[in-house]
């Protein structure tokens, strides 16, 4: 690789606890370089994980790549002491998302028999729809590790993201509520309402796809309609879906349109409700631009991410929550909460 493992790791570690301004500005170069390289093997990845997909016959509802935010990659850094930026598997991100867990089923049989070609797996794949983590959140990840003749990318680890349109719907939801709350709710930290309200939604949506529900719930005995009542009352008592509902940005581009660009930098702004959509053909621009909007972009106004995808009509659905989008998730809700009324559960 172009960096060892100790030069990365060094680098996190300065970005993390120097303050020196001229030795965090180049561990910060440093990090933004290394991350940069993470692209073409996310290429690379797609291109092989799309070749699976074709000889199988499984049509994904949408695929998509990020690169980890600078803020991400230090906020776990700085919430995990023991934590090497050099051993960080998720810099870079291929997702894919499935109509149903039938399909995602299929894949997830093939992916553990068929590693794409150049990449070795560098760990067992991680189920955490079979055990979900604590917040509720369901996926399954794979982490890849590159395999190359060149130097700067050998040996690079990239994350495979697989799950239905489904458990993507609650994991953007609950990503939307984090980022206006500014609380890390994927990481079970927040508001304790926000936190058991998505717990009672992941179990429901595990009752829909015939999966387990939470332990927490099993280990108390709740049924379908116990979790009903119980999101039902939740959501009453602090106007959970109303303040997502509540929420909508709009954008500067017509998603409909057919742009044919590679990368797409997203910038929110909170407080006029506004986001920026910039497009990309060439790399090294979109991540200069990136690095750019990164230093000066400020946690409680606005939020910054370079993503791909292979359609720019994609964009919002793959990225709903830059969009403070929860339109699909709520109308689930909805339905959810009407029935409770019908049925005079509550």
């Amino acid at each position: 690789m172009r960096y060892g493992r100790h030069q990365i790791d060094k680098a996190g570690e300065i970005a993390i606890s120097s303050t020196e301004e001229d030795v965090y500005k180049n561990a910060i170069e440093k990090i933004n370089d290394w991350r940069s390289l993470h692209l073409m093997v996310l290429d690379k990845l797609q291109t092989e994980i799309n070749a699976i997909l074709d000889r199988n016959r499984i049509k994904a509802t949408f695929t998509s790549r990020r690169l980890k935010r600078l803020t991400s990659i230090l906020y776990k850094l700085d919430l995990n002491p023991k934590m090497r930026l050099g051993g960080m598997q998720d810099i870079g991100g291929l997702r894919i998302v499935l109509p149903n867990i039938q399909t995602l089923d299929k894949l997830y049989s093939l992916l553990k028999v068929n590693v794409p070609e150049g990449f070795i797996l560098d760990k067992d794949p991680i189920n955490y729809i079979e055990t979900p983590k604590e917040s509720g959140y369901r996926s399954i990840h794979f982490v890849y590790k590159y395999i190359s003749d060149e130097n700067d990318y050998n040996g690079l680890r990239v994350e495979l993201q697989i799950r239905t349109r489904l458990q993507h719907f609650w994991a953007m939801a609950v990503e939307t509520a984090g980022l206006v709350t500014k609380t890390p709710l994927k990481s079970s930290q927040g508001a304790d309402e926000w936190l058991e309200f998505f717990k009672y939604v992941s179990s429901l949506f595990a009752i829909k796809e015939e999966r387990k529900i939470l332990s927490i719930h099993s280990e108390q005995g709740l049924n379908t309609k116990d979790l009903m009542i119980l999101l039902y009352q939740l959501d009453r008592r602090y106007n959970l879906c109303d303040t997502l509902k509540a929420l909508r940005v709009t954008n500067n581009v017509a998603l409909q349109e057919k742009y044919t660009n590679k990368y797409y930098i997203l910038n929110i702004n909170f407080k006029t409700k506004r986001v920026s959509v910039n497009p990309y053909n060439d790399e090294a621009a979109a991540m200069n631009d990136y690095s750019r909007l990164e230093r000066v972009s400020q946690d409680a106004k606005n939020a910054v991410v370079l993503v791909s995808v292979s359609k720019i009509k994609e964009l919002q659905e793959a990225y709903p929550s830059y969009f403070l989008d929860t339109s699909d998730f709520l109308r689930i809700m909805d339905r959810i909460i009407s029935n409770c009324e019908k049925m005079k559960l509550v």
